[in-house]
């Protein structure tokens, strides 16, 4: 956020971006192929992994940078690389 001389107040783009992604739905979530790369957020980062398995309720990620499985049941935490 900056304020301009003026008084008006002015955003930055990437947080109004990541005001919008957290505007949607936590679930249904969205259907997932099979070794889809995705990318799932961990509390610290975005890591990048594959679709393991996908259904309405959670979606099993393999990261592949921390060799294990990670389960999503949050639509937000989740991201195709184009939307990133």
């Amino acid at each position: 956020m900056r304020v301009l001389k003026d008084g008006t107040v002015r955003y930055k783009k990437a947080a109004i971006k990541a005001a919008e992604w957290m505007q949607q739905d936590p679930l249904p979530m969205r259907s997932f192929k099979k070794r889809q790369e995705v990318y799932v957020f961990t509390g610290a980062a975005w890591e990048k992994g594959s679709v393991v398995f996908s259904d309405r309720k959670s979606t099993s990620v393999w990261l592949a940078r921390k060799q294990k499985t990670a389960r999503v049941c949050d639509n937000r935490n989740i991201k195709l690389p184009e939307e990133r």
